[in-house]
């Protein structure tokens, strides 16, 4: 199988710094599965359900390719954007929704401690592979893919699909960003695949540089935001995140809005697969940009 390389855009400017606390992990908690870069985990003492690292380059800590258990996939304090990535989605799936437990899966290594390694889709298969077979443990209700790239074709390793469906008939859906690249027709794998639940991500018309978001202005699809017309779901793009230092920073991207669409999948879970997304197309309305039209959801945040 050729091997499919992903990277990482985020912007940002720096503000204040908070620490994410919770009672201990309980069996009966929904979890949610963050298939990332890994998280500062002294950011998210309490809620972390479990930590793993899934790595086709370089090593986790316990010097292997493959690591399940504390620290797994533990970045420790780092500035590096794509390795930062993992911890900011973590805080906007908190902000959605607290009382989830967290599970990050680390795909990303690191040359040093903060440089990242490549990486691909193929250790996003691993990484459900690995949801599908501890689902139940965990009471995982979402996993989220807030990353990766375009490909002809909608190229991903062989099994992902199956992979996908797999989870949907549990009732545990895929979201996965569109991706950043101003694309009207297409985007990222594995967002374009069936069954995953794809998500851009809307701007206010008038919003420039850090500006925070408006929820009572109208959405509109933002312009860097990929999509088609088989994109699922836009939310905002714009989100205070937080960094491995601990401190708030601006973030904007199809990512953001991914991760919300988790956090707030499981707050809202109806019951079913079906159940949920139905529900959330009764919430949605419509927005567009000049090119794009789709189902907006408004968070009440």
């Amino acid at each position: 199988m050729k091997k499919v390389f992903l990277y990482l855009t985020v912007f940002s400017s720096i503000l204040t710094s908070i620490t994410f606390t919770s009672s201990a992990y309980s069996a009966n908690q929904q979890s949610i599965a963050i298939i990332d870069s890994g998280i500062n985990q002294e950011l998210f003492q309490g809620i972390i359900a479990d930590q793993v690292c899934i790595l086709e380059y370089s090593n986790c800590p316990n010097g292997l390719r493959s690591m399940d258990g504390a620290g797994a996939a533990n970045t420790g304090v780092v500035t590096n954007t794509v390795l930062a990535h993992g911890t900011e989605m973590a805080s906007i799936i908190h902000q959605v929704n607290p009382s989830a437990q967290l599970i990050p899966i680390k795909i990303v290594g690191t040359v040093s401690p903060n440089a990242p390694m490549i990486y691909s889709n193929n250790a996003v298969k691993l990484a459900l592979d690995w949801v599908i077979a501890n689902r139940t443990k965990y009471n995982i209700t979402a996993v989220n893919v807030s990353q990766g790239a375009i490909f002809a074709g909608c190229q991903v390793p062989a099994g992902t699909q199956t992979d996908v469906e797999t989870l949907k008939s549990f009732n545990v859906p895929v979201i996965a960003a569109t991706g950043n690249n101003s694309n009207r027709t297409a985007m990222n794998s594995i967002a374009c695949l069936p069954n995953v639940i794809s998500v851009g991500a809307t701007d206010n018309p008038a919003l420039m540089g850090g500006a925070a978001y408006n929820p009572n202005a109208n959405p509109t699809i933002g312009l860097y935001s990929n999509g088609n017309a088989l994109t699922s779901f836009y939310l905002n793009g714009r989100w205070m995140t937080t960094e491995p230092s601990g401190n708030i920073q601006f973030n904007v991207g199809t990512s953001c809005s991914s991760a919300a669409l988790a956090g707030w999948w499981t707050l809202n879970y109806q019951g079913t697969y079906s159940s949920t997304y139905n529900w959330l197309i009764n919430k949605s309305v419509p927005t567009s940009n000049s090119w794009l039209s789709g189902k907006y959801i408004k968070l009440p945040l």
